[in-house]
This record gives C-alpha cells, structure tokens and sequence, in this order.
C-alpha cells in the first residue's frame, strides 16, 4: 500500500516548484494596448482587402499585375515584431519560479520505536526491521553535510547517537536496536530536543532542525505526546510523524498491536511537520525517500526572464529577416 499524508496539515512548505510568478506583474499591462493594436491592425488589413475587392475590374491581367504576390506573407514582419514586444513585456515583469536547491546544513534525529510490538511481522520481514532499513536508506539520502543523529526509545527514550556526520556510526547504531518494552514516543521527542541542543549550545530556537519519529502504537509512559509536541513547536523544530503497521499487525503470541496514525498525526501538527502511514516496506522506504529530499532541500525564488528575453531578441530577428524577405521591393 503507497504512503498516505495524514489528516494533519503542513505548515511551512514552499510553494509548488514549476509555479510562475512575476516581480514586477504591473509591466503585463503593456500587453493590452499592444493587443488592442493587433485587433485594430486585422480589422483595418480585412476591411482594406473588402474596399479593393469591391472595385470592379474588367480586366483580369490588370487585377493580377495591381495585386501583390505576397499577400499572405506582407502581415509576418510586423506580427513577428508585435510578438517580440510581447515577450520584451514578459521579460520585464521578471518572470519568478520556485526552484529546489540543496540545504548547506542541518541536524535530524531520528527516533525509533523499539517497543515489543515492533516485532509484529505484518510488515516483511517484521516492524523493526522494516525501519531500520529505511532508515539507513535515509540516512544516505540526505546531504553529506547533514548532522543525523538516532534515539531508541521503549519503556524510556536513550540517545544512540547525537547529531553527527558519521553515517557508518549511525548504521551501527541502527543495527543495535531491539524490540522490547513500552511506548514513550514523547520522551523520544524530549530527548531528540536536549540531543540537538547539544550541537547548538545557547539557541533558544533551533535552527535547520527536525524530528523524524517512527511508531507502531499509542504512547504508555512517560511525557505526554502533546506535550512533548508543544516543547518542539516552541524550539522551532517540526515533527515528522511515520505510523507503521497494519490494522491486523500481530504478534508471535497472537496479539494484536494496531497502529496509532491518530495521536502521531496531532504532534506533526502542533510542531508545523507532516504525518503518514505506512503498511508495507515499500511505502515506508517511499516515505523516507520523500522526507529526505524534502528535508534536504529548499525553496528559493529563482529568476525566470532568460528565456522570455531570449524568445523575444530571436523574434526581432526573425522581424527583421522577414521584413527584408517579403517587404515590397524594387526591382
């Protein structure tokens, strides 16, 4: 099943990239006039054409001497030149697209659900399994430059690892986890909090920083998950919530562990990140894919008015060919 956004809204997410804006948007006015001018050009040409065909010839070889050969192609020139003002107008108004780019920096932990029900099997080849292979997949998605630290949390939340560029350090540490104990999702969020703290001594907000949290089931110990959230949301850090687990997950005794998408989604919500889903192996490496780009990079305004500008300067050269080409001669 492919990954889901949960019901939770996203706060802080760029515009779409593709998107076309304009700097200077009151320069598109010059294209009315310039527009009613072409009407009034065709209306003049066609109601010049209707006065001469009404004057009667007797004479057809005269009719086709006083007739110019090039009829069709007379108006080219000066359309081709109308055009180009169009897009000198455009290129003016400095076109403005959203543009993704690489972050210089940042610090992400990640805190993983380590609790018993992580060893239900609904998810190939089991829960945790399934996780800390995205994770390392993550952990090698994201910029070299990127700090990646991991919490392991249960019955209590302990830092693996802080903040760190040492991604074989990481993958060991993901290797190391194993399932037992309770829930405590909202000390895991205190926990990333203090870990990232620590790289940014002073920083009452927390700059370039997120939380990644990945859990099968409802918080049973410790902080509040709610609570935890608001302490994120007051440090600036967004919280990326990953619901794993199936409706039917199970456990090698028979036990039935749901997952919780409901209380995961509110905490990506109070902290302005994002919630999803995920039943199968494959969503959840297409999540951790998804976040590492969208934490890996930014969007920024990029310029847009080469290729108008561009447009523009070759059809003013095509004008001016096509008034030497077909412009009435003499011989």
């Amino acid at each position: 099943m492919a990954a889901r956004h949960g019901p939770c809204a996203v706060a802080g997410i760029a515009p779409e990239a593709g998107l076309v804006s304009f700097a200077y948007p009151w320069l598109l006015l010059l294209l009315v006039p310039l527009t009613l001018g072409v009407v009034w050009w065709v209306w003049r040409d066609r109601r010049g054409v209707t006065s001469h065909a009404a004057i009667p010839f007797a004479d057809l070889d005269l009719v086709a001497m006083a007739t110019p050969r090039r009829r069709s192609t007379r108006w080219l020139p000066g359309m081709l030149l109308v055009l180009a003002v169009a897009g000198s107008a455009v290129a003016l108004a400095r076109p403005q697209t959203m543009t993704s780019v690489p972050r210089e920096e940042g610090s992400i932990m990640l805190a993983i659900d380590v609790s018993g029900s992580m060893a239900a099997d609904d998810i190939q080849p089991y829960r945790l399994r399934a996780a800390q292979d995205a994770a390392v997949a993550f952990a090698d998605k994201v910029p070299r430059q990127f700090q990646v630290g991991l919490v392991a949390f249960s019955g209590q939340a302990n830092v693996l690892l802080p903040p760190s560029t040492d991604r074989d350090a990481f993958k060991r540490a993901v290797d190391s986890l194993v399932a037992d104990g309770a829930t405590a999702s909202g000390e895991a969020i205190v926990s990333s909090l203090d870990a990232i703290r620590s790289t940014q001594p002073g920083a009452t907000k927390l700059r370039s920083a997120r939380i990644l949290l990945l859990s099968d089931g409802a918080n049973t110990v410790g902080t509040l998950p709610q609570d935890a959230a608001q302490q994120a949301k007051d440090a600036g850090v967004p919280v990326y919530t990953v619901a794993l687990g199936t409706a039917d997950g199970q456990l090698p005794d028979g036990r039935r562990v749901p997952p919780d998408p409901e209380s995961l989604a509110a905490v990506a919500e109070i902290t302005g990140g994002q919630a999803f889903e995920s039943q199968d192996a494959d969503s959840l490496h297409q999540v951790y894919d998804d976040l590492g780009t969208f934490i890996g990079t930014r969007q920024v305004m990029g310029e847009a008015t080469s290729w108008p500008a561009g447009i523009a300067a070759l059809l003013l050269i095509l004008a001016g060919i096509a008034a030497w080409r077909f412009s009435p001669r003499l011989p």
